[in-house]
């Protein structure tokens, strides 16, 4: 099948929103060329090996990142295209900064330099990738693997099968690891909670609902971890099918639902634990809903959210009705783990 791509030059400072708000609006067929990525090669040579390390490489290091598109070769693919370069439009008009390029238009911290219609088979680039991606662990338990890799499991391991299709939901991206993370510490200490304490803290069943499930990989390593079910939602229906098919491919599919549905309405669920891996302004929006859904003394756990966005987010927590209990760091990202008050 023949494909589009669309190359887009970003300052380095804007990398990550710009990967967070392509991803959010449904782009997440992409690569992400950074230079950073050479920095970590330089500093570890017997990691990598490379027989290359000159000082080309090192020149390397003063270009800008640059993320690339991939749309299929068809009036749909050009259709979202489109969607992708409006969409830049609107970054680029946040931030209205004059620049410069002989290779397309620039505004802001953005510019587009490439746009190519059948570019070629994609049969190369469409599984080359796969070669890189090995079983990984998040947190104590948890690992995530490919369906294609074998992995011999240690005693206290917990394997989804998990292929990553999507930056989020795969367990690689930094902000689905933290989740994973505090979702291990909540599960493993509501585990060793007396059984008096249990009854009185209404911790017999433990329930979870995963907002904006994606690719279902919260809602499974919930369950995983000693929930005993998990609803993950999403107004993606395309997610809904994939969450679907994950937690089939798992054996869950007794314990977990995906279904469609919005949190704010039409949703009637009450959980222990609230999971919402979105994005920075989603959360302020849905964390009055998502009180709405736990009782006293629930968990919330909620990502997506990069730094420079945390000290916003945390006081639309809190406004919500919500005590922050602790807030994870992992590169630029943050999670926010809270507490219904």
């Amino acid at each position: 099948m023949e494909y589009r791509e669309l190359r887009i030059q970003t300052d380095k400072k804007d990398l990550e929103l710009l990967e967070a708000e392509l991803i959010g609006s449904g782009f997440t067929s992409m690569m992400i060329d950074d230079p950073d990525d050479v920095i970590d090669i330089l500093e570890h040579p017997d990691t990598y090996r490379y027989d290359y390390i000159n000082d080309s490489l090192r020149e390397d290091l003063a270009r800008k990142p640059v993320v690339t598109l991939y749309f299929a070769d068809d009036e749909e693919g050009l259709t979202e295209m489109k969607r992708a370069e409006a969409l830049l439009d609107t970054l680029s008009a946040a931030d209205d900064t004059d620049g410069s390029s002989g290779a397309g238009k620039t505004s802001g911290g953005l510019s587009i330099i490439y746009r190519e219609a059948a570019a070629g088979d994609d049969s190369e680039w469409l599984y080359k990738w796969q070669e890189f991606f090995k079983p990984t662990r998040v947190g104590e338990r948890i690992v995530v693997r490919p369906s294609w890799e074998n992995y011999e499991a240690k005693p206290q391991d917990l394997v989804i099968e998990m292929d990553p299709g999507m930056a989020f939901g795969s367990g690689l991206h930094e902000t689905t690891s933290m989740c994973i993370r505090a979702l291990e510490k909540i599960l493993a200490d509501r585990g060793n909670m007396p059984a008096a304490d249990a009854a009185a803290d209404g911790c017999r069943s433990t329930k979870i609902l995963d907002v904006g499930t994606g690719t279902g990989i919260l809602a499974i390593a919930g369950v995983l971890l000693g929930a005993d079910e998990a609803l993950g939602i999403d107004i993606d229906t395309d997610a809904v099918r994939v969450a679907g098919e994950n937690i089939g491919k798992n054996g869950l599919a007794d314990r977990i639902t995906a279904q469609y549905g919005d949190l704010t309405e039409g949703v009637d669920y009450k959980a222990d634990i609230v999971v919402a891996n979105l994005m920075a302004d989603l959360v302020i929006r849905l964390s009055p809903a998502a009180a709405g859904h736990l009782e006293k003394g629930g968990w919330y756990v909620t990502s997506g959210i990069l730094d420079i966005k945390e000290e916003i987010v945390s006081k639309a927590i809190r406004e919500a009705g919500f005590a922050i209990e602790e807030v994870l760091h992992d590169g630029e990202w943050c999670a926010v783990v809270a507490r219904k008050m």
